[in-house]
């Protein structure tokens, strides 16, 4: 059975917030934890960014693409 968006959404956040959270807590070094979950730099930096920008419930997520 496949995910709902909602799970999907929820999924991608927790993962975010992991490697956030091991840069931070475990290895101390953004560039050992880009290479361990496989991203680059740039969208570590991006998701760190994010942080300070958003509300807590909300920066996990991406932006909307949706034209107006």
């Amino acid at each position: 059975m496949p995910l709902s968006l909602q799970q999907q959404q929820d999924r991608q956040a927790q993962h975010r917030l992991a490697v956030l959270r091991h840069a931070e807590e475990v290895t101390g070094n953004v560039s050992q934890t880009c290479r361990y979950y496989g991203i680059s730099r740039n969208c570590f930096c991006k998701w760190q960014r994010r942080q300070g920008e958003r509300p807590p419930s909300r920066w996990l997520s991406d932006p909307s693409r949706r034209h107006w």
